[in-house]
């Protein structure tokens, strides 16, 4: 079954984005693609240097990818947000997630995940008050 992302689902992920954002200086992305034939980390590594989530002041990009078809996903996390957190938080969201996956809730799945890392995000990088830019985009990122 070919699973679409609708303008509705970017709404609703962009708006997850936006509140994780809100307390923190950290950027958040996510890339939705239909299918992927090789690792999930590995096509993460690749769409985060695509989307130039490696070039932010303080490395604390968070790159949720997910294949829809394929139902494969993966975290990635910047240098400076993965020193404060370490890998068994990554492995502690994707666990959270993996009940809303099993009932192929891929947006549940995605908006919980994107809660977990803003909370981390906000307690390693709070928000720097006005001096606080988005430094990366909210957008949606999609490929086949």
């Amino acid at each position: 079954m070919k699973v679409v992302l609708q303008e509705r689902d970017k709404e609703v992920l962009q708006a997850a984005i936006q509140a994780a954002e809100k307390n923190c200086s950290g950027e958040i992305r996510v890339h939705v693609a239909e299918t992927c034939t090789r690792d999930p980390l590995v096509e993460a590594r690749y769409w985060f240097k695509q989307l130039g989530m490696h070039k932010t002041e303080l490395r604390n990009g968070i790159l949720f990818y997910i294949a829809l078809d394929s139902r494969k996903f993966s975290i990635l996390g910047d240098q400076g947000i993965h020193e404060k957190v370490g890998q068994a938080f990554w492995e502690q969201v994707r666990d959270a997630m993996i009940p809303f996956l099993q009932k192929e809730d891929w947006l549940s799945a995605l908006s919980s995940g994107i809660s977990q890392a803003g909370k981390a995000l906000a307690t390693h990088f709070p928000h720097a008050g006005s001096a606080d830019i988005n430094e990366l985009s909210d957008e949606i990122s999609h490929s086949s």
